[in-house]
């Protein structure tokens, strides 16, 4: 299996400054210090196994606003959900329930970014590897994980203050003092420097070689991530946020490097054609099998009648993921998919999804209604529980559930299978691992952040020569015929490859479409809490904040003022407590 058991590594630093020699001057041989740890490649193995473990910690919706869930509830494809009294859905009008609802999202992407910097630091001093290509992926793994926390805390943080875009805390040295926001170039030139870096040391190493070896990449960045991050990287710095014309874009766009120096539009398409041509990563036959609901292919109608059978996530069955989040419900860290639980139906159980808590209903005027039905996608990706064809029978309506609109993505949430011993419903997790039911811990879906499609159409709106080729090759996979290469072209086949798995929003944001995307939605019939409503998107709150979320005010106290809020997250309609909208 292809899930691996993640530990978080806790490394003790001991500051002893200020006490006398005499104090302690004998080897500590029951703790690892600075100067006992980073030695060995074992050292540095656990260390990066502790950067990457504060991936899942900032993506998980329990312990707060994470990236994934608010974005889709802020875009036009979904509306907040939940319950009536549940904190998270208010980020769907550009509200807050709380003021430091994204603390735990921003001190997981720091302690990810200040245990990059300890093992980039302390590199040089390790010794005694087995090859070049083991140091040099270790080394732009750090590299590669350093660019991503920062880019999404850009994403989620780096708003605008007094009309300005400012960016986040930039901190490279791990015993550096907490700092003020950065200017937005030296941010995205510390992420571009950091991804060239890891493109250029870590070994071209063929996906299909690594499946050979039996490791597959066991959720680690590779070389082919690397290049695939730096696109979208380059894509939302040249985008409508920063004040750019995305339509523009083209050989004269750039992004800025430490120390001078361009990323070039030219070079990042050369990366993305690598990317496609050697990184022996391909498109699934079927789109519909990345997703788990087609495990249940003998029990769930529309899995059955459309011969669907799960790629699974055993050792290079997916050749479509690139770089993903691994979960494993074997361990006592509480490394399970959250997402899932926040985004099954609320309160009920239908073949083949499960049981939870109902954030992300989906818009039928913003998705469903534009999508065309011979598109497979549009079907594979939501589930509109008045189809017949899904063998969807008895759902039950109301309750306490707000923007209920009877449509359900069907990418991330629990799937149920049945018991081969009793024939009840349980989780498929629980069939694959052997582990009790429990609704809290039994999700382990890996969450696909960088998938092969999303290459293909990055390549294709940076102008890459085989534009044409790599927009057929993810429209044939959805039966569809060729259409021309143009911006818009490419938007609609974004939001309807990609949906629901966190990249819309973004996509919208450096656009420029989201005000006109949302307005789409406006209007629309939907349940609040059993009771007949329609939706009205807060335009006034989005033109205020831009759409970025609001810095934790715990975070701008700790900093004693040197953080500064986003701007129109300190008005009196920043505010909200749950209302019918």
């Amino acid at each position: 299996m292809r899930k691996i058991e993640i530990y978080i590594i806790t490394i003790l630093v001991l500051v002893l400054s200020g006490c006398s020699q005499s104090f302690l001057n004998t080897q500590d041989l029951t703790q690892k210090t600075d100067a006992t740890f980073y030695l060995t490649p074992d050292d540095a193995a656990q260390a990066l196994t502790g950067i990457y473990s504060s991936l899942p910690n900032a993506m998980s919706p329990n312990l707060g606003i994470d990236i994934f869930i608010a974005s889709e509830q802020m875009s036009d494809e979904c509306y907040g959900g939940g319950g009536q009294i549940d904190h998270e859905g208010a980020i769907d009008q550009f509200q807050e329930t709380d003021i430091n609802e994204g603390d735990n999202a921003w001190k997981y992407y720091y302690q990810g970014i200040f245990r990059a910097n300890t093992l980039i630091k302390k590199f040089s001093q390790i010794t005694g590897w087995s090859s070049d290509d083991v140091k040099n992926q270790t080394l732009g793994e750090a590299y590669f994980l350093r660019a991503y926390y920062y880019f999404d805390l850009m994403k989620m943080f780096g708003g605008p203050v007094n009309g300005k875009m400012t960016g986040v805390p930039l901190i490279t040295d791990p015993s550096a003092p907490t700092s003020k926001r950065a200017d937005v170039d030296s941010v995205y030139a510390q992420i571009a420097s950091d991804l060239k870096e890891a493109i250029t040391i870590m070994p071209a190493s063929n996906f299909t070689s690594l499946v050979g070896s039996g490791s597959g990449t066991n959720g680690h960045a590779t070389k082919w991530a690397a290049e695939a991050l730096m696109a979208r990287v380059f894509l939302f710095y040249n985008g409508e946020a920063y004040g750019r014309d995305c339509s523009q874009l083209g050989s004269n766009a750039t992004m800025p490097l430490v120390g001078g120096g361009k990323v070039t539009n030219t070079e990042v398409v050369g990366w993305i054609d690598d990317c496609v041509t050697n990184s022996g990563y391909k498109l699934a036959s079927d789109f519909r099998n990345l997703w788990p609901y087609s495990y249940s292919n003998e029990d769930y109608g529309y899995a059955k009648n459309n011969h669907l059978k799960w790629v699974t996530e055993d050792v290079g069955a997916n050749t479509e993921a690139i770089f993903d989040i691994n979960y494993s419900n074997l361990n006592t860290n509480n490394y399970y998919n959250m997402n899932d639980l926040y985004l099954g139906w609320r309160m009920q159980t239908q073949m083949p999804f499960g049981y939870g808590w109902g954030f992300c209903t989906v818009s039928a005027y913003a998705t469903w209604n534009s999508w065309d039905n011979a598109d497979l996608r549009k079907a594979g990706s939501i589930c509109d529980v008045n189809n017949p064809d899904e063998g969807i029978s008895g759902y039950t309506w109301h309750g306490d559930l707000m923007n209920e609109t009877g449509y359900w993505q069907k990418k991330y949430l629990p799937v149920n299978v049945k018991s081969p011993v009793d024939g009840h419903l349980l989780n498929y997790s629980c069939i694959l691992y052997g582990t009790p039911e429990n609704i809290m811990t039994d999700n382990t879906q890996s969450m696909m952040l960088i998938r092969f499609a999303d290459v293909l159409l990055m390549g294709a709106e940076l102008g890459s020569s085989h534009a044409q080729q790599y927009l057929d090759m993810v429209r044939s996979r959805a039966g569809l015929p060729s259409i021309p290469v143009t911006l818009a072209n490419i938007q609609q086949e974004r939001k309807h490859e990609l949906a629901f798995e966190g990249i819309r929003y973004w996509d919208e944001i450096r656009w420029g479409t989201l005000e006109a995307d949302l307005k789409t939605a406006s209007g629309e019939p939907m349940w609040n809490a059993g009771v007949s409503s329609t939706y009205t998107p807060n335009l006034t709150r989005l033109s205020k904040t831009k759409g970025f979320l609001p810095i934790p005010t715990s975070q701008i106290t700790l900093s004693n003022g040197k953080l500064q809020q986003n701007d129109g997250w300190n008005d009196a309609d920043a505010d909200r407590m749950y209302t019918t909208n």
